[in-house]
């Protein structure tokens, strides 16, 4: 087998800075994919710059809301998910009041306001991880089978080394027996999965500095075995001039700007690709 990059971008509608941060690195073809929020406000910016560039992008599935205070409207506007059609924030929350019913719903929704704003879906993928088990709820069921009846592949490592890296060790056996068995219902839809996957997990508190963040991720590459990897990152331009968590995302796009991790993979011969070649 051969070794294959994705280098993707997360969060394209966030806001306005991550808009212009993924444009100018989509024009510069310094990351090979994307991902949209379609409930997010700067969702019609990032759909019109998608559609007038002819560039396909990933349906970036979210039960959640970033924030509280200025929550995401979901576009079902089902109760389920969040009072007054705001997502919930806490996991907690959609814990105890999601049903499958209105979470597919959800997820068939944002799909739909992509491809009516002219947007060619290539793949799905999660925001925060609400569909992947970790909440104690089987939404997973809901992901797999809406990208089974669209055909899309869909973001989750077919093997766990992903788990150990957010971690910091070894996955317990519990995970690794949750792991493989969320691996093997993606072969019972259909669902074409990545091999790996990897994206930084820290702070900023441990991060510390931009050569930190930097050195992480050019030296996540060396470990790359044959087949498909996904690095997804969330690139994004200042806030401000305080270190915060933001700050995190301006690293991210200061190292995909720098070109650095294109050149990594080309010295550890993996072939750049995006989820529209899958």
């Amino acid at each position: 087998m051969s070794k294959y990059l994705i280098i993707n971008a997360d969060d394209f509608g966030y806001c306005p800075e991550q808009n212009e941060a993924i444009k100018e690195l989509l024009s510069k073809k310094l990351i090979s994919s994307v991902s949209v929020l379609a409930v997010a406000p700067a969702f019609d910016d990032a759909a019109r710059w998608l559609k007038e560039n002819k560039i396909s992008a990933g349906v970036h599935l979210t039960i959640n809301s970033d924030s509280t205070e200025k929550p995401w409207k979901s576009i079902t506007g089902n109760t389920h998910l969040g009072k007054s059609g705001a997502l919930y924030h806490s996991s907690k929350d959609i814990t105890l009041h999601a049903t499958h019913k209105s979470v597919r719903a959800e997820l068939e929704a944002q799909y739909d306001k992509m491809i009516e704003a002219g947007i060619e879906t290539d793949h799905a993928d999660n925001h925060c991880g609400t569909l992947y088990g970790i909440n104690m709820r089987r939404f997973y069921n809901d992901a797999y089978g809406f990208c089974g009846a669209h055909n899309l592949p869909y973001r989750f490592p077919k093997t766990p080394g992903f788990i150990g890296r957010q971690l910091g060790k070894a996955p317990p056996s519990v995970i690794l027996k949750l792991h493989k068995m969320l691996v093997d219902k993606a072969a019972g839809y259909g669902v074409r999965l990545i091999d790996d996957l990897i994206s930084n997990p820290w702070n900023m508190e441990r991060i510390g500095n931009y050569e930190t963040l930097r050195r992480w991720y050019l030296d996540s590459l060396d470990s790359c075995a044959d087949g498909v990897t996904e690095m997804f990152l969330h690139p994004a331009i200042p806030l401000c001039d305080e270190k915060t968590e933001w700050t995190k995302r301006v690293f991210e796009y200061e190292l995909l700007k720098s070109g650095d991790l294109l050149q990594k993979a080309e010295d550890n011969g993996m072939t750049v690709i995006s989820w529209k070649q899958i």
